[in-house]
């Protein structure tokens, strides 16, 4: 599996930058190199404003098909929304992206939020993966000047979560956040795959800019660590890894540029980061990157009994080798079964199947 974020060109006007271009060459040779079997994309997909048009926006085309798509044919990628997909002061159409999966052979968004299962062999040994692919927006929302242009584009989604909800106090955005977490805990719960990872744009722990995330440390940070998963997200400009009680976080925000500044160390607990690249061209990086860096991204290779994530510059050079993180534990894939949440969102298995829901509106 190869992961990326933050990679969405500058704007319409510039739908790519150098940076970008030089870090999907690099990813291209790495995930050819491992036969990565997917890659995820990690928000923040179109800059500046997201998708302003439907799914025919030139924007697919300029700054996806024609970058990622055509260096990998063949391989899907699993796409996720950041802030910026849901327009950063103006208004978008996040729903484009997800209507896009029915006119690209590669672009796989089938819902705002869902799960990738995947099973393999390694070393003999067959094994089976879980990747639980979230909305961060509309889990902890944009600050309150985007809230009412997050609640006009989640309209695509109907009234379901806002019937569903006690609280009809609840804006659209949030019902739909409650429905998600209610989701993501009993998917969690029903796991029983040797890995489990969870993505989503925003990340839990960071030292950059935008800093952590109080509203994934308070509600999701538990719901790993109870069930045995971990975390790659996007969102800061940089690479890092953080391993903290047990949890292993990792930020790959570098996919257009790198990097942000470690503004927000006090934000992340102590001891906690094993890595970070950070500042113009990785100057802040601890350890020093070895040369300057224009972007970066994240290879993951499952075996039978560790997955090994390392962290890659734009031309595809290790950076850092992550520690091997052990499968699960057989006590968190015990787990019975639960009952799917309500509107249960899409499932893509080892055999691409059609989206299971019904809310993707194209």
């Amino acid at each position: 599996v190869v992961a990326i974020g933050d990679w969405g060109g500058h704007n319409d006007e510039e739908p790519t930058t150098e940076s970008q271009r030089l870090t999907a060459v690099g990813l291209r040779r790495k995930a050819l190199e491992l036969d990565a079997s997917f890659a995820m994309l990690m928000g923040d997909n179109f800059y500046q404003h997201g998708i302003t048009g439907d799914d025919s926006s030139t924007r697919f085309r300029d700054t996806f098909e024609a970058i990622y798509a055509k260096l990998l044919p063949g391989r899907p990628f699993y796409a996720l929304a950041g802030n910026h997909d849901y327009g950063e002061g103006l208004m978008a159409n996040v729903s484009a992206q997800v209507a896009y999966s029915k006119r690209s052979e590669q672009w796989r968004f089938p819902s705002l939020w869902y799960k990738i299962q995947r099973d393999f062999e390694a070393s003999g040994q067959v094994r089976s993966l879980d990747v639980l692919v979230l909305d961060t927006v509309v889990l902890c929302g944009n600050g309150e000047q985007n809230e009412d242009f997050i609640n006009e584009e989640l309209r695509f989604l109907g009234d379901t979560y806002l019937n569903a909800s006690d609280d009809h106090g609840l804006n659209r955005r949030q019902a739909a956040a409650e429905a998600q977490w209610a989701w993501l805990e009993e998917s969690l719960a029903a796991s029983s795959a040797d890995y489990l990872w969870v993505s989503g744009h925003y990340p839990i722990w960071s030292a950059g800019s935008d800093g952590s995330q109080q509203c994934l440390i308070d509600r999701l940070r538990p719901m790993l660590l109870r069930h045995g998963a971990h975390y790659i997200s996007g969102h800061d400009h940089m690479l890092e890894h953080f391993v903290y009680e047990g949890l292993n976080t990792f930020v790959v925000g570098a996919g257009k540029e790198c990097c942000y500044p470690a503004v927000n160390v006090d934000t992340t607990p102590p001891n906690a980061m094993r890595y970070m690249l950070a500042g113009d061209l990785g100057a802040q990086s601890r350890p020093p990157a070895p040369f300057p860096v224009r972007g970066g991204f994240a290879s993951m290779v499952f075996g039978a009994e560790a997955v090994d994530v390392a962290l890659h510059a734009h031309d595809g050079t290790v950076l850092y080798f992550a520690p091997p993180i052990a499968r699960r534990s057989r006590a968190h894939r015990g787990a019975a079964p639960a009952a799917p949440a309500v509107a249960t969102f899409a499932t893509e298995q080892s055999e691409p199947m059609p989206s299971t829901t019904a809310l993707i509106v194209a």
